[in-house]
């Protein structure tokens, strides 16, 4: 029971995280697409990541809607907050020469280092419904 309602609050606190980010992208996506063209990736994987990055916060939040999707959408919220994680860790180490924050919602407020916490923040909550989503699974398989 105690398991149910960890796994219910860190799916909603991210489908609420990736609402306020996705939404705002696809709403304003002219706005997204020239944050992302100031960007140090070459122009291949900016035409990718510019489509790819709002869709699978969308795909996100659809996952992690329905218990039957939730271990999916607990895997690529991991997945996509590691590797947002990983780029400000870039970023807060001078590895690009410039870098432009692409972040919707209130996240575009953020400093970088703020933007660090915050993130580490999500992403032990997003671990934390993948391993515990993970162990109900194997539960469930086992009884």
């Amino acid at each position: 029971m105690k398991r149910d309602v960890t796994i219910y609050i860190a799916a909603s606190v991210l489908v609420l995280l990736f609402i306020l980010t996705g939404v705002e992208k696809v709403v304003d996506f002219q706005a997204f697409r020239e944050k992302m063209s100031g960007q140090v990736f070459g122009p291949w994987l900016l035409a990718v990541l510019t489509y790819m990055v709002p869709l699978s916060e969308i795909a996100c939040v659809m996952l992690l809607l329905f218990p039957y999707t939730r271990f999916a959408g607990f895997i690529l919220s991991t997945a996509m907050l590691a590797a947002f994680t990983v780029y400000i860790i870039l970023v807060l180490l001078n590895v690009f020469a410039k870098h432009p924050c692409p972040c919707g919602g209130p996240l575009k407020h953020l400093t970088w280092g703020q933007h660090l916490i915050f993130n580490t923040i999500f992403l032990l909550i997003s671990s934390l419904g993948l391993l515990l989503t993970y162990k109900e699974r194997r539960t469930e398989n086992f009884a």
